[in-house]
């Protein structure tokens, strides 16, 4: 037996296994954990402060100028001659960024720019937990089909939505994003074992805690597998959930990864469709290398954290590297062409919101939590019964074939491939986006209306 068919066969056997050994989902009330305290302080010591504060951000002058200091010290070094992307982060561009970071932005210009928006912070469970509340008028009656809550994933943060919050407002929704716990102005956890499922459980109170009895939830990255969840466990005013990317396990292994290698067409019967996961050892090879950063983050994320919470190159290496590699850049013939999707003061305040609050730590950090938490995978397994729309976009790293969908999404009311955009589709692509979400939304309330989805 070559060495392909090895790897192959062992993959398919882990799939078969990790299919037929998960425990079967039980009450869906044994993940809801509203309790417990995230917080190093007795809770009963604590005065349950549910406040709800206006905030601004103010990054304090040291904080800059010793950033300006490790700015001017970097060490250069260069990428392998012919090569771009191939290796990671590329030495030429990396260092220009570099460049412009120290002699061209203005991080004051930006802070103003993130203020414009209604910034505010609230306790729960012992953690502050940080997020953008945006309306026309906060001050006037909102409709109660018009609340989106949208979550950010990993590399990005709040940002990603600075260009689509308005876009929605300007609408007459309400929108609420906040920082993931770990993750921007978000308090980050000082015990470990938060994760996807204890922020969606976090969120569901801040909902509450606003007085939205209903609302939807849009998200992409760790922002989707929040919505999911939180689809599942708060359905009772969770109306719907809008997602452009879906991360998921064939749900027949032994058709998909068996039969589907010798036979594919037997597996997925559309060919475009098929293009997605077939040939599969060199699908299997491409997802495992552009998944790597997972292997880390879910095994030794303080490892890596350590020299990225000391470093402004080594971050902005790691998470541009992403955001190449993610928006469909990284084979281009231009080592710069990212910037035909984002600007360079766009890509730098996002890494500025890591490096100002160094929480690159804590968010490669929920990689493990999450994934150390076996009712992930069993949540997994319990379908989805409000109406999801999913916004494909034709870039994203991962695109489960359409026939696959339907075993986990019961209620699919839209689903549209988009021309453009990869993995951070709000930030890159804010119209698209916006517009499939209203359309998903209006769609979703018209179902509503005529009885169809109760």
């Amino acid at each position: 037996m070559n060495w392909r068919n090895f790897i192959t066969g062992a993959i398919i056997l882990i799939a078969i296994g990790y299919y037929f050994l998960q425990s079967e989902p039980t009450n869906i009330s044994k993940y809801i954990n509203d309790d417990r305290w995230w917080t190093n302080e007795q809770p009963h010591l604590i005065e349950n402060d549910t406040t709800i504060r206006s905030f601004k951000i103010n990054v304090s002058e040291h904080i800059l100028t010793d950033l300006k200091t490790r700015l001017k010290a970097i060490r250069k070094y260069k990428t392998l001659r012919g090569t771009k992307w191939d290796y990671g982060a590329n030495a030429d561009y990396i260092l220009s960024l570099m460049h412009y970071w120290q002699d061209h932005y203005n991080w004051r210009k930006h802070e103003m720019i993130i203020n414009e928006l209604d910034h505010y912070k609230t306790k729960i469970q012992g953690l502050d937990i940080h997020f953008i509340h945006q309306a026309t008028n906060q001050n006037t009656t909102y409709d109660v089909n018009k609340v989106i809550l949208m979550i950010h994933g990993w590399p990005g943060s709040f940002h990603e939505f600075y260009k689509v919050i308005p876009l929605l407002v300007a609408k007459g929704y309400v929108v609420i994003a906040p920082s993931v716990p770990g993750f921007g102005y978000s308090d980050h956890p000082q015990k470990s074992g938060l994760g996807a499922i204890e922020t969606a459980v976090i969120f569901m109170q801040l909902m509450q805690r606003l007085g939205y009895k209903h609302y939807y939830v849009q998200g992409g990255d760790w922002g989707s597998v929040i919505a999911n969840i939180m689809a599942i466990l708060d359905s009772k005013h969770c109306k719907g959930m809008h997602v452009n990317f879906v991360f998921m396990t064939a749900p027949n292994p032994i058709l998909t990864y068996g039969v589907g290698s010798v036979f594919p067409s037997l597996a997925i019967p559309d060919r475009e469709e098929r293009k997605r996961i077939y040939p599969l050892f060199q699908k299997i090879i491409k997802y495992a290398l552009e998944m790597s950063h997972f292997y880390l983050h879910s095994s030794q994320p303080d490892t890596l954290g350590l020299a990225l919470n000391d470093s402004p190159i080594g971050l902005a290496g790691y998470i541009i590297d992403k955001f190449v590699r993610w928006s469909g850049c990284s084979n281009d013939s231009k080592i710069d062409s990212i910037e035909e999707k984002f600007t360079k003061d766009e890509l730098i305040t996002n890494l500025m919101i890591y490096w100002v609050t160094q929480t690159i730590v804590p968010s490669l950090r929920y990689y493990k939590e999450s994934i150390s938490n076996k009712n992930i995978f069993e949540i997994e397994r319990i379908p989805v019964l409000v109406p999801v729309g999913i916004a494909d976009f034709p870039n994203e790293v991962f695109r489960p074939p359409r026939s696959w969908l339907s075993y986990r999404f019961k209620k699919i009311i839209s689903y549209n491939t988009l021309a453009n955009g990869g993995h951070f589709a709000a930030f890159e692509q804010p119209q698209l986006l916006a517009t499939d979400l209203m359309n998903f939304i209006t769609k979703a309330e018209e179902f509503y209306s005529q009885g169809k989805l109760n």
